[in-house]
């Protein structure tokens, strides 16, 4: 028989970057917006080497429901912490299965702009 060990303290997630195809990571319940756009920064790099572009911000599609009860999508921009475990909390209720969708926008820096014109 085989087993499997499932982690309760983290959720799949599917990051688009610039509304690209979705890529698949795992990233714990308790992680800070810093260190959540942080692993996305690396999975990009990880894709593509060269790209230097950098996460700029980051939007999750927010289930909630109407007074028909029917589920809507709202684009939630995460800019602090509170969002983050906000995310986290409407995940849990909406979904047991599945993965958090995020849209992240990459953006070059003006250092690495300055340094392809040179």
């Amino acid at each position: 028989m085989n087993t499997s060990i499932i982690d309760l303290n983290t959720k799949l997630v599917a990051a688009y970057y610039n509304k690209g195809k979705p890529h698949m990571f795992k990233v714990r319940n308790n992680v800070t917006l810093f260190g959540s756009n942080n692993q996305l920064d690396q999975i990009n790099r990880q894709l593509n080497q060269i790209d230097t572009r950098r996460v700029d911000d980051v939007e999750y599609q927010r289930p909630s429901t109407d007074s028909a009860r029917r589920v809507q999508f709202i684009q939630m921009k995460l800019m602090n912490n509170n969002d983050v475990r906000t995310l986290f909390s409407i995940f849990g209720k909406y979904s047991t299965k599945g993965q958090i969708k995020l849209d992240a926008s990459l953006v070059i820096s003006f250092k690495d702009i300055q340094k392809s014109l040179i």
